[in-house]
């Protein structure tokens, strides 16, 4: 029946390619982004990273991950988080459902990093 659905065999194979293990991902590793300006992240995917320090980052749009944008930030704006390839994927491919490990570890990261501890207040 999901055969006949429009659309279900690009997407089938677009979701397989990013999580077949037997062909190396496409992406490095996730991260969440900022790429307005503004305190807003979008989970991202990063595809390089350049000698400058910069990153070139992969936005794509759920629920079909085979479109999307391409982004090219300044460090600063790109927050890896280690989180599995597949478990973003599979967040992205339900809008965003299941992106509390995304948050989770980017929380965890700050509070690595802040001299107390803590993750600090922002303004």
């Amino acid at each position: 029946l999901l055969r006949r659905a429009p659309g279900y065999s690009m997407i089938k194979e677009t979701v397989s390619q990013f999580l077949d293990k037997s062909r190396p991902s496409p992406f490095s590793s996730v991260a969440l982004a900022r790429v307005f300006g503004n305190d807003t992240l979008v989970s991202a995917f990063v595809t390089d990273r350049h000698t400058d320090g910069s990153y070139t980052v992969f936005v794509p749009t759920g629920p079909n991950p085979t479109s999307g944008g391409i982004y090219h930030l300044k460090a600063e704006n790109v927050f890896p988080v280690d989180v599995p390839v597949e478990d973003a994927m599979r967040s992205i491919i339900s809008c965003g459902a299941g992106s509390s490990s995304l948050i989770a570890k980017l929380g965890e990261k700050h509070a690595a990093s802040s001299p107390t501890g803590t993750q600090g207040e922002t303004s």
